[in-house]
């Protein structure tokens, strides 16, 4: 039976490579199922669409492929050096909720990368309301985010609390 240190340490390729293709066939399917701009169902809250972001969240930056694709590089470098570097300085990256935060940063950073290599910008495809398109890929970069930023704060008060002694059986 493997250790549990081989065990954590599969949640952050893992999870990066569920977030991947996953993305990679949801996108895949709308750009089959739904023509551009089209929607399904027509119209209500919660509906798929076929959209195409030539630029990042909310439309910022447009047809900025090479500056969003050198971003999106730098990216996935910062996000493994922080979990294959950093991990051995700071505790509370070694915490399990942390690192599959970190595999959903990864696994979102290089869904929308691969779409601006490939095809040339990022397919959105679910709309909520009246909020922007987005996709699997931005989902798990924000939840992945949150989390990041949750543990963080979580770190800072049990250090500031004067208990060290934190595991990652505790998270």
């Amino acid at each position: 039976m493997p250790d549990k240190a081989n065990r954590t340490s599969i949640i952050f390729p893992l999870t990066a490579a569920v977030v991947v293709t996953t993305d990679r066939l949801t996108k895949w399917w709308v750009s089959n199922a739904i023509a551009l701009n089209g929607s399904w169902p027509q119209t209500g809250f919660f509906r798929f669409t076929h959209g195409e972001n030539t630029g990042a969240a909310f439309g910022m930056l447009q047809n900025s492929r090479i500056l969003l694709s050198i971003i999106s590089s730098l990216g996935v470098l910062a996000v493994l050096y922080i979990a294959l570097v950093l991990s051995k300085r700071f505790s509370f990256l070694t915490w399990k909720t942390t690192i599959f935060a970190l595999g959903l940063v990864l696994g979102g950073t290089l869904g929308n990368l691969i779409d601006r290599a490939i095809i040339g910008h990022v397919t959105d495809f679910i709309k909520v309301g009246g909020w922007p398109d987005f996709n699997i890929a931005d989902s798990s970069l924000v939840v992945g985010g949150i989390l990041l930023a949750f543990n963080l704060i979580r770190a800072y008060g049990t250090e500031t609390n004067g208990d060290s002694t934190s595991s990652t059986d505790r998270r």
